[in-house]
């Protein structure tokens, strides 16, 4: 049974929101007998280690990484009790890859190039070898590379044109990849003969298509795949690698399929559905097509999901608007529980559950949004409001957790998040209705809903704030720039604000893929510049912050000190948070709290 969450205090400092522990990204050994998964209950992710028992805690967690960064992600081996794990520096993103032997050896490095990218693939079956790619060779470009973990020898069995990822080894040793050198949204599936270097198309395709996720038969002559392959959004199916062909098994009309995990016994699949920013399990009877609606713990967002090893028990990350992520387990018997009994006792923000609700946008298009309402009566003029604009650009707002959303409440502020188009979650057609030259049809989207909001009852239409982080922050120069009026202040969180310098500065090996959302630099240089904020920045009367951090890869902080520069220039309000050793967003408690307090601040001052 689950059990209820108490009642946060009524008021909590942003600091306090912010020491909430979070845990996620379980990955459990192969005799189910641990579980390794990540927390930052030390301010900073590292990894934790538990003894398991049948998919349930059966001793106490224990942190067994120290670290001065983050870590990203953690894998088990298939046989024993080897693990993976990547970290960066400063989020820099240039991953490096490290090999715990038996979860209590010491870390030794697989990679050590350390101004290159590494992304982590995959194990062999027998656990005796890894594939992962690499940018060493040309920071433009990811090759493949196999090692050999007896002997810790590497090859290069595939030299790249653009991103590209290994995903799985078959039982004859070639590997399965996953080609995105033209988008993350029209990827290829690929076989690869590591001994040729020859590489050739599993399941050619006319037209875009994405495969989220790949669960190779043992013969590799197929596989479970979740894909949008000739249909508009993901859905389960299967594909045949001889035939070529893909066979569906489950879809939901209307939604997109996030991630599915297979059984042990391979008789059933457990698919994430995403229904409008909340994610629900559905479980699907492979010989049947039946799916069985799961649910989740409540009204929120599920992360890494997987079977306990001999089990039917699902373990699953879950977060909500009013829990930081935790993991929990599913089964038949008992529904969804908590696994560690003790993070259900930390108080957690109860007050803050949002109304998903929809508008028609200038051109009739139903754009849908959160609504985050305070608690109590409105003022006699309305709520203040805070526009909070998803990062991405193909990404969406979700049912998740954020520390600072519960403090704004708290605080008497109105929290709309929007999902204007463009955003992933509404199927392929919504997410490129924003592509190229109609990109600014998102900012009118952000416009026209802000006007919807100013028109309640319950809303002070002159305090009206907008924010957003990465693309959001583009999102907030942009509406600023369109509609200088509109606004009484605005947040520009590690933002785009020139996209001609952001495709020379940004990460080499994400200038393709940056060039596939926003045009490219050379064909489509004038567009760039013309939905560059930067190009009408004059326009901005409103008092702007800034926060930007050193090391950022994606969005380099160039962009931000442009906005600056120009706004001191022109002697218009503009305050500034430079963050040091964080890159594309904060990931040490201390960091975290200096940005949203420097924006509760700010905002009180200013909205």
């Amino acid at each position: 049974m689950n059990h209820p969450s108490p009642v946060a205090p009524v008021s909590m400092s942003m600091s306090d929101y912010v020491a909430l522990p979070e845990a996620g990204g379980a990955s459990l050994s192969a005799d189910g007998s641990q579980m390794a998964y990540l927390s930052n209950a030390s301010g900073l992710n590292q990894i934790w280690l538990c003894d398991m028992q049948d998919g349930r805690p059966s001793g106490p967690t224990r942190q067994i990484t120290e670290l001065s960064e983050r870590v990203v992600s953690v894998a088990f081996a298939p046989r024993g009790r080897d693990l993976i794990y990547t970290t960066d520096c400063g989020m820099d993103e240039r991953y490096q890859i490290w090999l715990i032997s038996g979860t209590e050896g010491r870390p030794r490095p697989l990679t050590t190039a350390l101004g290159r990218v590494h992304v982590w693939g995959c194990w062999s079956a027998d656990a005796t070898q890894v594939a992962f790619a690499s940018n060493e060779r040309d920071p433009r470009l990811m090759d493949i590379h196999v090692m050999d973990l007896a002997t810790f020898e590497r090859r290069r069995v595939w030299e790249g044109a653009g991103h590209v990822e290994p995903l799985a080894f078959a039982a004859d040793g070639r590997l399965l990849l996953r080609d995105c050198r033209r988008s993350m949204r029209d990827q290829d599936l690929l076989w690869l003969d590591p001994g040729t270097g020859v590489a050739t198309p599993a399941l050619p395709h006319a037209g875009p298509a994405q495969y989220l996720s790949v669960k190779l038969d043992p013969d590799a002559r197929g596989a479970l795949v979740l894909t949008d392959q000739g249909c508009d959004a993901p859905r389960l199916c299967r594909a045949d690698f001889t035939a070529q062909t893909l066979t569906p098994l489950h879809e939901v009309a209307g939604w997109e399929i996030e991630k599915v995990v297979l059984s042990p016994d391979k008789t059933s699949a457990a698919c994430v559905v995403n229904r409008d920013g909340l994610l629900r399990i559905e479980m699907v009877d492979l010989a049947t097509g039946t799916a069985t609606d799961l649910g989740a713990p409540g009204g929120g967002v599920i992360g890494a999901l997987a079977f306990a090893p001999g089990t039917r028990r699902l373990i699953l990350d879950f977060a909500s608007p009013t829990e930081p992520g935790a993991l929990w387990g599913w089964s038949a018997a008992d529904g969804f529980t908590r696994l560690f009994a003790d993070i259900a006792a930390r108080p957690v923000a109860s007050h803050c559950t949002p109304e998903v609700l929809r508008f028609d946008s200038f051109d009739g298009l139903a754009v849908p949004y959160f609504l985050y309402t305070p608690a109590g009566t409105p003022p006699e003029a309305g709520w203040p409001v805070l526009f909070l604009v998803h990062g991405g650009p193909e990404s969406q707002w979700k049912a998740q957790f954020r520390a600072d959303i519960p403090h704004h409440l708290q605080n008497g502020i109105m929290v709309v998040a929007p999902n204007v188009r463009g955003s992933s979650g509404y199927g392929r057609r919504y997410c490129a209705a924003d592509d190229l030259e109609k990109r600014m049809d998102a900012v009118q989207d952000l416009i026209a809903l802000r006007d919807h909001i100013a028109a309640r009852p319950d809303t002070d239409a002159a305090r009206i704030a907008v924010a957003g982080q990465s693309y959001g922050g583009f999102m907030t120069l942009a509406a600023m720039t369109e509609a200088p009026e509109k606004w009484r202040c605005g947040i520009d969180i590690y933002g785009i604000s020139n996209f001609p310098t952001l495709m020379m500065t940004t990460g080499p090996w994400r200038q393709v893929l940056r060039a596939a959302e926003y045009g490219d630099p050379v064909r489509d240089a004038e567009l760039l510049r013309q939905i560059s904020p930067i190009t009408r920045i004059d326009r901005i009367a409103a008092p702007l912050l800034i926060v930007h951090a050193t090391d950022d890869p994606r969005v380099p902080i160039e962009q931000g000190e442009q906005v600056l520069s120009a706004l001191r220039g022109l002697d218009r309000p503009v305050d500034y948070l430079r963050i040091e050793h964080e890159g594309h967003g904060f990931s040490r408690r201390a960091n975290k709290s200096c940005v949203f307090e420097t924006i509760a601040t700010f905002l009180a001052r200013h909205l």
